[in-house]
C-alpha cells in the first residue's frame, strides 16, 4: 500500500495535464498492430515493425511520438504522462525508443513500415517498461469534453516492454461477486484482480460452475486482460445458461506471472424460476379440483344409476309375487 500511495502522489501532477488516447484506429487511420509485447537485456537493443494505414480516400501526413502512459482505470484505458522522466515514473520507456522515421506521408489507401528500435539502458531496472508510439495525422482535430479537458484525435502503438532479472509478481483477488437469488439465467459474474507486481499481468484462467453436489455444470472462460502495475481491472463474464434450479458455486481460477501463481475466489449462488413454480403448483391444483369434480360427477352418476335399478328390481319382485 505504501508503494501504491507514493506511486500515485508522484504521478498526480502529470495526470492532471494528461490526455486520453485512442489506440488501433481514428479518423481513417490504423496503427498495426496496436501492442507489441517486447523483452530486451539491460544494454541490449530488439529492433520491431509497426505499420500504419491511410483507410481514407484522401492523403495525409502522420507525425510519429513517443510517449510514456500509465493505466489508472478499471478498463485498462492508457493514459499519457506528458514531461515526465523516468526518475519521477519507475516505468517510463520513452527514452529507449527510436523510430526510423519522424514523418511518414501516405497516400489514400496506403500502408507504410516503420522501423522501432528498443534500446534498455546498462542500469535498467528489472520488470515491465511502457511507452507509447502516437500517429497524428495532420488533420488530427481537437475538442472539448464536458469536463473541460481537451482531446485530440490520434492513434497509437503501445509498447509493453519486459527487461528480465529479478522481478516482484504479485497479484490479489480484490472483489469477486454475483447475484445471490436468480430468477432465470443467464448469470452475470464480475470480479476486480489487483497487480502489484514490479510488471503487467495477464490472468489467463475460467469461471467453472457446479452444482450443489458439486458436480461441474458450466465454465467460462477469462477475457484476456493486461494489467498494468499497481492497478486493477475489473473482469466481466456471463454464464449463458438460462435453465438452472438449486444452488450453485462459482470458482474463478486464473494464472498469472512468470511461475504460474494461482488466483481463486468462490461465491454462492440460487436459481429458482419461483414463479414457473407457482404456476405449476396452480396448474396441479386446478387440474386436481377438476379431476374431483368429474369424480364427484361420475359417483353421483353412478349412485342416481344405482337407485333406479334398485327400484327396477323391486318392482319386478312385486310383479311376480303377484303372480302368485
Amino acid at each position: 500500500m505504501k508503494k501504491i500511495i507514493t506511486y500515485l502522489l508522484l504521478l498526480t501532477p502529470y495526470l492532471i495535464l494528461s490526455s486520453p488516447i485512442q489506440v488501433q484506429s481514428a479518423q481513417g487511420l490504423s496503427a498495426i498492430p496496436p501492442r507489441i509485447e517486447i523483452t530486451v537485456k539491460p544494454g541490449a537493443a530488439v529492433t520491431r515493425e509497426i505499420k500504419v494505414r491511410n483507410d481514407s480516400d484522401s492523403p495525409t501526413t502522420i507525425t510519429f511520438d513517443v510517449k510514456d502512459f500509465i493505466v489508472t482505470d478499471e478498463l485498462g484505458t492508457p493514459v499519457i504522462l506528458e514531461n515526465i522522466n523516468e526518475n519521477a515514473n519507475r516505468w517510463a520507456a520513452s527514452s529507449w525508443i527510436q523510430i526510423s522515421s519522424p514523418k511518414a506521408n501516405l497516400k489514400a489507401n496506403e500502408t507504410k513500415t516503420l522501423t522501432v528500435t528498443i534500446v534498455a539502458p546498462d542500469k535498467a531496472s528489472a520488470g515491465g517498461h511502457y511507452a507509447m508510439i502516437l500517429q497524428t495525422p495532420d488533420s488530427a482535430t481537437t475538442t472539448i469534453n464536458g469536463t473541460g479537458s481537451i482531446i485530440t484525435t490520434r492513434i497509437g502503438t503501445l509498447l509493453y516492454i519486459t527487461v528480465p532479472g529479478p522481478i516482484n509478481e504479485e497479484a490479489q483477488v480484490k472483489s469477486f461477486s454475483g447475484p445471490s437469488f436468480l430468477e432465470y439465467g443467464p448469470v452475470n459474474l464480475s470480479g476486480t484482480i489487483v497487480n502489484l507486481s514490479d510488471i503487467h499481468i495477464i490472468p489467463a484462467g475460467s469461471i467453472t460452475i457446479k452444482d450443489l453436489f458439486g458436480f461441474k455444470v458450466g465454465q467460462v472462460p477469462l477475457p484476456e486482460t493486461r494489467i498494468f502495475p499497481l492497478t486493477e481491472r475489473n473482469i466481466k463474464v456471463v454464464y449463458p445458461a438460462k435453465w438452472l434450479f438449486g444452488r450453485f458455486s462459482a470458482q474463478l481460477n486464473a494464472l498469472y506471472g512468470t511461475k504460474g501463481q494461482l488466483l481463486t475466489a468462490t461465491i454462492f449462488f440460487w436459481v429458482i424460476p419461483w414463479r414457473l413454480i407457482v404456476l405449476l403448483i396452480a396448474a396441479i391444483i386446478v387440474l386436481y379440483s377438476l379431476l374431483t369434480i368429474a369424480r364427484r360427477q361420475a359417483m353421483s352418476s353412478s349412485e342416481v344409476k344405482a337407485d333406479k335399478l334398485e327400484k327396477e328390481l323391486e318392482n319386478l319382485k312385486k310383479k311376480y309375487q303377484d303372480r302368485k
